[in-house]
């Protein structure tokens, strides 16, 4: 390149000093300038390009070839250069660290560089950072050179000289300020940059830009689709609008820093600035990482911090939604409830306490005082540093909820509410498609205003700017000339929105270049919200409307015909919505032909809105005629000619709140910006509502003032017609309003239309009332308020529930104010508001001085439903204490007939407790007719349409508590299965309830449907039938259940137990803080396996099953190794497991090349079994990422309670466990065996954000490799900065047997009586406890049995058997002493040498332990019972005590429920015959399973009634008293407790002549057939003998001491073979 060249070529690029030097240089194509300018500017005799694998694919030769040119032509003819090296190293944050950094810089040395090197650090902030920091400290300090390639680092991280690498304690926390000596920021580098990238780096320019730019902060706000173009693919030509407005922005970035970090460079103060929004954002990185990305979380804490600036009164509202909506345009999250983060980090919570704790080691902190950022200003910061804010307003402002205290006082106020939301998104709508400039003063700033804005830039093309620090927009309207968005316009939950816009798409002339048609969509509540009647009109008018998902609600594609909105006749229904009549009204004009509107039906919802949008018309220039005496309006063609200026009057139904707030608090509150005047309806609440319930009332022309009386009354009824929304203002306000006599009722008619809004708003008041203590009901059109008293009212149990509705938080806020004053509520979804009075909680705290404070609710689950418990297998007679709840949403069954829906429906619903509905039972009552003659007379497609309504009926009316069972063919029709996918979130939306799909053999269905006439038949095969509905099922359900038998006849009672652990797994709630893992797998801190199962078909495993799964954990299904891998088969080898094993199921597809047998490229069957694996209820889904990443994204997403297994088998052996030599593979600089390497480390990063466990499994070449793996797990992986995940790693191969010994978490083990092994040098698990014996893993411990006499115990055979069985180094043995002495010496000693590994402890001896101080710490149920029978060493060598023979007892009963069919009994008595020390145990064991009544016979009845007296209970002076009771279907539990040789004194004969129904548990096991179990057996009654309880309480003894399942079927034995 010649001189003049370079110098025209550097003109073309823009320079920017910093610290009084040029030294940031922003251009495009700028390699050769770049090449050039150093070599001229930092001589070196080295020039060390570092780069990392992602960046080097793409720009590393380019550089490294264009510097090796530049040097080879200036050096010509010479005998030496400089020379160009380069080093590739991972890429990541987890690549950021001090072992990273001293491997470059022993490369560098290795390759003898010197102190006049030069580096040049090309790549992102983690390169800039490390790199940067490299240089800093090598040879004392070299030269630098920061080559950003992500936005993010070219506006931030590049510039200012901070540099750094992350530890375990946390990122950048060692580092130096070293500053570059150029700069390039080169735009091309970002047409390779991912789009999310891209936008994650805009978040940096918006938050710049904010702080200290307005007029960038216009243009990013005016221009998102042209600034994101060089993401999208638009062709980067350096001189293209596009280009030149991003350079624009980011120099403006660039500038910012520049000039902060001169007059700051060492972070004084001045520095502090940049930091908007990174207070509170980093404390969310520090959770959500890395499925959330930097700019990502800073994002949310901008608005975040914003809002706290609000809140402070620093910052106005225009302010605050001006931010949220740029940052929104780009595609940036803005709170943590958005979609962004709901998909990206979806099963991550983020505590207020931990973000506030996070925050609280903030650099910028003063001591412990926060020090945040504050904004005054688009471009202006409240102080030129961040100020101090007070924990309690951080709290507030970050807690999804607040705590709401009545005020102590009446007080006096005057405010002004926000704009009108009415008119504001009316006033957009007609100023974008109107000619001129319009200046709109007082507009609302709300979620629902930033969604018109933004779908009206889209659409219109607008452009707009502010004035008058934001409370002025102007919008140069757009003519009508209208276009079609390149992407689908998303509007939230914004219904006026929705339906305006719909008609607004209509008037686009021509299809798009990118999409033929308009799209609108928006939440899952969104799509729920009618819009049929509109959507009529338009297509009978000709207009392309389709429905993309359920037909009447959007997501709508609208497609341009050529002409846009025909116009003429428009006949339109307009009782449900008067937003359907105003959406045509406002298009109308832009027709093809003057319009007329014709309204049928006889009465018109809301004509108050329609008279309004008519007059808003007329302001914009389009005069509307309506025919005298009918509801049809004329409208002209014309273009609307906007005002120059144009007032939004405040919002009527807003005014409603504190004027509402008035009359229920006795104040005086005045709002002065709504007055008589206005064009709403709601602006008559004062007068029509509060004045008739005695408040004062005083309204002139622009303000209204409410004055509260000292009580409110009641108004008999009250038509709302005119004002619907403020109903739920006059709902809260009814709720205390009563008479002299202390009652009253308030009936509100005319409101139909509420629900169909936000919510059912008439059912929710009725159900979120009924918390505070008032009882109220639906009618027809309204709602029946009966008031209480205020003192009467409470605090509502677990909160309002808001169903994301403004007007509901915002009214239960109101009624909260008149709770008593030692009561608070608290308001849940508080964000809500935003929707159209985003500082409404900053209005109620600081102008209407009510208490708040923030509240951050643990307990999530109502967004899933309510709670139930787990259902235990005696229904009623269930545990106390359960750790985990069910979500009571409404369970859906569907199938073929014949399936066994019905049955299985009653099954589960008995099970949880539930209501069933048979859906043929349900519409046949409903119709007063059978199916068949309905069929008959109506014919198949009536029957189906009328199957759908009343499945939606049954849904709406019952949508939790209730199991449905719907008719084989309910998915025959879309629209029913629409339904189906809605509530199963199968459609993608989020799911309301489960639609599990009841499967079975097909030819067990078919026998079966060719017997039953019940039904009329298509007259087709059932198998077509079965093969055309087969993908509906699927397509319908989020689950799927097997029914297998394994014999002609159907076990029902087993399917029924397969069920309801199905049904319990796929529905129970797990909390934020909930630690258990699936399948109850212990935590990876203790040790824990799954069995791989080999077999080609698990039938062949049964006969086995109980014996090669002793000590394992769960059962891995290796599909890969099956027989066959179709869909049905595979499904019911899931169902063959689940029956015959309560262990949980890993379901793996392993591939070939990752040492598995399924085809390594058929990804879409490998994941649509993975995916079925979800279906079927498998607890853990093992994943190889790998294939489509979005179909994995989507399993990850779907998931549900599944815990995804992450996994990565590296089958060359060349795997390496740490960052062995130096250099890049890329590059071949590395020894032979590194240039083909795969780093763990980078694979556990590429894992770790699907994972919920990562297992990474190498191959051991030499024993080195399993050291290698140990410091991997122990050191790298905590040093990588990740959220810590459970982590299965090993090594394949003989020598890596080590490593399977060395792994904890669900260590992958086989069995002798296993055909074959999983994979090379996988060990059982007794092999890997001798393994980790003699590892000195697993000392050696010994057991004992303490008491006397206990020579004929069989306790030494029952765990000596199980700790062989196991290949644990324990011995147990007896000790027999009567002497209480004799076991404190032993268990002191042992304890003192590490020997001592626990005992069994019997009589005399279990309370003397206690007595005597044996035991230092006792659990719940010894301490009750009083005894210890377990003694095993806790946490600080502590001896800790237990009673084990009670759970042994509940263990053997529940075992024998389901034999006396215990869920049928109406009432259940526990008996204990005895009152020594084992009936203690009884009748703890009996509490704890819930029975009704504990009754106790003793033949001292003293000792009975004493028992009673400490436990509960009835004291039996009669044996033949036992069994008396009034209800002969009472279940009796009777537990023996007295030795055999005192049972002949008992005769039980009279007792038992009724004939109870019961089961015995019989203490004594000697002789095995006591006189107790004699008298009983002659009923039928099911027997637990002695021995049985002893085994029992022996496994539970085991679980203590070992951490282990107990293998109890070899236990069971060697007790079975000691028993003499």
């Amino acid at each position: 390149m010649t001189a003049s060249q370079e110098q025209q070529e550097g003109e073309a690029f823009t320079k920017v000093s910093i610290l009084g030097q040029e030294t940031i240089i922003v251009g495009m194509n700028m390699t050769n300038y770049l090449v050039n300018d150093v070599i001229a500017t930092v001589p070196a005799s080295s020039y060390i390009v570092v780069t990392d694998r992602n960046i080097a694919r793409f720009h590393l030769n380019p550089l490294v070839e264009t510097l090796n040119a530049a040097l080879d032509a200036k050096h010509k003819g010479e005998g030496t250069r400089p020379r160009v090296l380069s080093y590739v190293m991972p890429p990541g944050e987890s690549a950021k660290t001090r072992e990273i950094k001293a491997q470059i810089e022993d490369w560098v040395l290795f390759n003898k560089c010197t102190r006049d090197s030069c580096f040049l650090a090309l790549g992102g902030g983690v390169i800039g950072d490390l790199i940067g920091y490299v240089a800093a400290t090598f040879m004392r300090g070299v030269p630098v050179i920061q080559i950003p390639t992500t936005l993010l680092a070219m506006v931030d991280s590049s510039i200012g000289g901070k540099t750094a690498v992350d530890t375990p304690h946390g990122k950048n926390l060692i580092g130096a300020f070293h500053q570059p000596k150029r700069i390039f920021i080169d735009l091309h580098y970002l047409t390779t940059l991912p789009k999310r990238e891209f936008v994650n780096g805009l978040g940096e320019v918006i938050k710049t830009a904010a702080i200290w730019v307005e007029e960038d902060f216009d243009l990013l706000e005016n221009y998102p689709e042209k600034i994101l173009a060089l993401s999208n693919g638009v062709a980067g030509d350096p001189n293209s609008e596009e280009v030149q407005l991003l350079k624009r922005v980011i120099l403006g970035s660039a500038r910012v820093k520049a000039h902060v970090v001169t007059e700051d460079e060492k972070e004084g103060g001045l520095r502090g600035l940049l930091n908007f929004g990174h207070s509170i954002g980093h404390a969310i990185e520090a959770i959500l990482s890395p499925e959330m990305l930097h700019g990502e979380c800073v994002s949310i804490g901008m608005v975040r911090e914003a809002e706290i600036a609000r809140h402070l009164g620093y910052l106005n509202e225009v302010a605050v939604g001006r931010l949220t909506r740029c940052l929104q345009s780009y595609g940036l999250p803005v709170s943590l409830d958005d979609r962004i983060v709901l998909q990206r980090a979806p099963h991550k919570h983020c505590p207020v306490d931990q973000l506030l704790d996070i925050m609280r080691v903030d650099k910028k902190n003063q001591g412990d005082k926060k020090r945040i950022v504050m904004l005054a200003g688009i471009g202006r910061t409240y102080e030129p540093r961040a100020s101090v804010v007070p924990d309690d307003v951080i709290r507030k402002i970050l807690s999804p909820a607040v705590q709401i205290a009545p005020p102590t006082s009446p007080t006096t106020v005057n405010l002004k509410v926000p704009g009108s939301k009415s008119i504001s998104n009316r006033a957009l709508i007609l100023a974008a498609l109107g000619e001129g400039t319009c200046r709109i003063h007082g507009l609302l700033h709300s979620d629902d205003v930033q969604v018109m804005l933004d779908a009206l830039q889209k659409l219109v093309g607008i452009t707009f700017s502010w004035e008058n620090n934001g409370e002025t927009l102007v919008i140069n309207g757009g003519g009508g000339r209208l276009k079609v968005p390149s992407k689908e316009i998303y509007l939230g939950n914004a219904g006026t929105a929705s339906r305006f816009l719909t008609t607004v798409c209509a008037l686009i002339p021509k299809p798009g270049a990118e999409r033929k048609g308009a799209i609108l969509t928006g939440n899952p509540r969104m799509k729920q919200r009618p819009i049929k009647p509109l959507v009529d009109a338009l297509r009978e008018n000709g207009v392309d409307v389709k429905y993309l998902e359920n037909t009447g609600s959007l997501p709508l594609e609208i497609t341009p015909k050529g002409t846009g909105l025909p116009g003429g006749t428009i006949k339109l229904s307009a009782s449900i919505s008067s937003q359907y009549v105003s959406s045509i009204l406002i298009s109308a004009p832009y027709a093809a032909q003057p319009v007329t509107l014709d309204l049928s039906g006889d009465h018109v919802i809301s004509q108050p809105y329609i008279d309004m949008t008519i007059a808003m018309m007329a302001s914009f220039g389009i005069k509307v005629t309506r025919i005298p005496g009918t509801n049809t309006y004329q409208i002209p063609q014309g273009v609307y000619r906007n005002p120059q200026n144009y007032n939004v009057e405040a919002d009527a139904s807003s005014a409603t709140y504190p004027l509402a707030f008035a009359a229920i608090t006795g104040s005086t509150v005045t709002v002065t910006n709504i007055g008589s005047d206005s064009l709403q309806g709601d602006a008559h609440f004062a007068v029509k509502v509060i004045e008739a319930m005695g408040g004062t009332v005083k309204q002139t022309e622009t303000t209204t003032t409410v004055q509260g009386p000292a009580q409110l009354r009641p108004i008999p009824q009250i038509d709302m017609e005119s004002m619907t929304d403020a109903f739920l203002t006059a709902s809260v306000l009814a709720a205390v309003a009563v008479d002299k006599n202390g009652s009253g009722t308030t009936q509100i008619t005319g409101i139909a239309n509420q629900r169909v809004k936000e919510c059912n708003r008439i059912a929710v008041m009725v159900e979120q009332l009924a918390k505070f203590g008032v009882s109220a009901s639906e009618l027809p059109d309204g709602i029946e308020i009966r008031g209480v008293d205020r003192c009467q009212l409470h605090a509502p149990e677990g909160g309002v529930k808001c169903y994301d509705d403004h007007r509901v938080a915002m009214s239960f806020s109101i009624l909260a104010c008149a709770m008593p004053a030692e009561q608070c509520a608290i308001i849940k979804e508080k964000k809500c508001v935003e929707k159209t009075w985003p500082g409404w909680w900053d209005t109620l705290q600081n102008s209407l001085q009510v208490n708040i404070i923030g509240v951050d609710l643990e307990d999530k689950v109502e967004e899933k439903g309510h709670e139930t418990p787990v259902p235990d297998a005696g229904a009623h007679v269930s545990s106390h204490g359960a750790q985990t709840s069910c979500d009571d949403a409404t369970i859906v069954l569907i199938g073929m007939r014949g399936a066994g829906k019905t049955h299985a429906g009653k099954a589960a619903a008995k099970a949880f407790g539930r209501r069933f509905i048979d859906m043929d039972t349900y519409l046949e009552e409903s119709l007063q007719t059978t199916i068949p003659k309905f069929i008959a007379e109506k014919g198949w497609e009536e029957f189906r349409r009328q199957e759908t309504l009343y499945l939606d009926e049954a849904l709406t009316k019952v949508p939790r508590g209730a199991v449905i069972a719907c008719g084989g063919g309910i998915v025959e029709t879309e629209a029913a299965r629409a339904t189906l996918r809605k509530w199963s979130g199968a459609d993608g939306s989020t799911r309301k309830g489960y639609v599990v799909h009841i499967k079975r053999d097909i030819s067990e269905v078919s026998a079966y449907l060719d017997q039953d006439k019940t039904r009329p038949m298509y007259g087709e095969d059932m198998l077509k039938v079965w093969n055309r509905r087969k993908d509906w099922y699927k397509e319908c359900s989020a689950h799927e259940f097997t029914i297998v038998h394994p014999s002609p006849d159907p076990n029902w009672s087993d399917v029924e137990g397969d069920l309801v652990r199905f049904l319990t797994f796929i529905t129970t709630v797990n909390g934020p803080h909930n630690s258990r893992l699936p399948g109850a797998v212990p935590p990876p801190h203790t040790s824990s396996f799954f069995l791989s199962l080999t077999y080609p078909d698990v039938s062949e495993a049964l006969p086995v099953l109980d014996r090669i799964s002793e000590g394992a954990d769960a059962l891995e299904l290796r599909v890969d190794l099956l027989a066959s891998q179709d869909e049905e088969y595979v499904g019911k080898q899931v169902s063959l497991l689940r029956r015959h094993s309560e262990l949980p199921i890993v379901f793996t597809v392993r591939t070939a090349g990752q040492a598995g047998k399924f085809p390594d490229d058929d990804h879409d069957r490998r994941l649509c079994l993975l995916e079925a694996g979800v279906r079927w209820g498998c607890e853990y889904v093992d994943l190889e990422v790998d294939g489509p990443l979005e179909r994995v994204e989507r399993l990850v997403q779907n998931k549900g309670n599944s815990w995804i297994v992450a996994s990565y088998h590296d089958t060359t052996g060349t795997g390496l466990w740490e960052e062995e030599g130096h250099g890049s593979s890329l590059l071949g600089n590395q020894k032979g065996q590194q240039a083909v390497a795969v780093r763990f480390r980078d694979q556990y990063a590429k894992l770790h954000p699907y994972a919920d466990v990562i297992k990474l499994i190498g191959r051991a070449n030499r024993l080195e490799d399993n050291f290698a793996l140990y410091k991997f797990v122990n050191s790298v992986v905590p040093s990588l900065g990740l959220s810590p995940k459970p982590l299965i790693a090993m090594n394949m191969g003989g020598i890596g047997q080590v490593s399977r010994a060395l792994n904890t978490f669900l260590t992958p083990v086989t069995h002798p009586l296993l055909p074959n092994a999983a994979a090379p040098g996988q060990l059982s698990i007794s092999q890997i406890y001798q393994l980790r014996s003699l590892l000195g893993l697993v000392p050696a411990k010994k057991f004992y049995l303490f008491g006397a006499p206990i020579s004929q115990s069989v306790s030494p055979a029952l765990h000596n058997a199980g700790f062989n069985a196991l290949g644990l180094p324990y011995v147990y043995e007896l000790s027999e002493s009567p002497d209480w002495q004799h076991v404190r010496d032993v268990v002191k000693q042992g304890v003192a040498n590490g020997s001592f590994g626990g005992a069994s402890v019997t009589i005399p001896l279990k309370e003397d332990v206690i007595t005597h101080g044996i035991v230092e710490e006792m659990t719940d149920g010894a301490k009750a019972i009083g005894a210890v029978n377990t003694l095993w060493v806790g946490a600080n060598k502590k001896i800790i005590g237990d009673n084990t023979d009670w759970l042994g007892i509940k263990a053997s009963i529940r075992k024998r429920l389901a034999l006396v069919n215990a869920a049928s009994a109406t009432r259940t008595i526990g008996v204990v015959i005895g009152a020594g020390g084992t009936a203690r145990a009884a009748i703890y064991a009996l509490k704890s399973l819930n029975v009704d009544e504990v009754r106790v016979w003793n033949r001292t009845t003293a000792k009975a009634a004493a028992l009673v007296e400490e436990f509960g209970g009835a004291v039996v002076t009669s044996l033949n008293q036992l069994f008396t009771v009034a209800d002969a279907s009472t279940l009796f539990i009777i537990v023996g407790t007295v030795p055999s040789s005192a049972q002949s004194e008992m005769d039980l004969s009279a007792a038992l002549a009724s004939s109870p129904k019961g089961i015995l548990v019989e203490m004594a096991y000697r002789p095995r057939r006591t006189p107790l179990i004699q008298n009983v057996e002659k009923l039928g009654w099911p027997v637990v003998e002695g021995v049985e309880i002893l085994r029992e309480q022996g496994y539970e003894q085991f679980i203590r001491w070992t951490g282990r399942r107990a293998p109890w079927r070899v236990m069971e034995e060697a007790v079975e073979k000691a028993y003499v």
